[in-house]
This record gives C-alpha cells, sequence and structure tokens, in this order.
C-alpha cells in the first residue's frame, strides 16, 4: 500500500493499536508531511496502555509537532536517511517541548517497530 495514503494511516492504526504497549506515555505527537500543494497530517497518541494513529493533527495540545517535505519523511521510512541528520540539517522542523521529545525517546523506538512490518509492506511512489 501507497506511504500515506489513508489506507497506509489506517494500516499504522491499527499496527500500533495490535502491538504491545508503548513503553512510555503520554505523548502526542503531529507529524506534517508536505507533498507538492498538500500537506498530510496524523496524530499518533501513545499512552501507557495504549497508542493510537489518528488523522487529525490540525488540533491543539501536541506534545511534539515534526514537519517535513514527502521525499524527507521517505527517505527516513525507508532507512536511507537518518532522522537525527536530517533534523540538524533543518530537513524536519520541530515545535513544542524538547523535555518530552528526550523524555519519551523509547517511545519512538517502540513506534518504529510497531510499523516495522506496515513498512515492509508499503510502496513509495
Amino acid at each position: 500500500m501507497r506511504y500515506l495514503s489513508a489506507e497506509w494511516l489506517e494500516a499504522a492504526d491499527q499496527a500500533v493499536r495490535n502491538a504491545s504497549p508503548a513503553p512510555s506515555g503520554p505523548l502526542i505527537v503531529d507529524q506534517r508531511v508536505d507533498r507538492g500543494t498538500t500537506t498530510i497530517c496524523w496524530r499518533t497518541t501513545l499512552g501507557s496502555e495504549s497508542a493510537i494513529v489518528g488523522v487529525d493533527a490540525a488540533a491543539d495540545g501536541a506534545d511534539v509537532v515534526f514537519s517535513q517535505s514527502f521525499e524527507t519523511a521517505r527517505d527516513i521510512a525507508q532507512g536511507t536517511a537518518d532522522a537525527h541528520q536530517a533534523f540538524l540539517l533543518g530537513d524536519i522542523r520541530f515545535e513544542g517541548s524538547i523535555d518530552a521529545l528526550i523524555a519519551h525517546r523509547s517511545s519512538f523506538e517502540w513506534l518504529e517497530q510497531a510499523l516495522a512490518p506496515l513498512l515492509a509492506a508499503t510502496t513509495w511512489d
């Protein structure tokens, strides 16, 4: 299925819901990916007992917000670019609490593992 399509985001939601509980929470992460004239937005909510991915990232209340181009998001998801390096180069923009980001670093590792099977079945056009 195509990366960041509505179908893909639904599958991401199912993947995180079916994974073991997130290691820490609560944490609300908004992602904004610019693809041409369209911005794809979604929110990942990690709790101590559950995790969900939803498409309503326009609402207030996120602890952290990441914004990037589709190309940057795709390259990081495929493993051909490093997120830390992309951030340092300005390819990823960050808003929110740096303290929350640091405190919940293990949540991002958990999220990567939870999404790994979906990413393996993803098309990247």
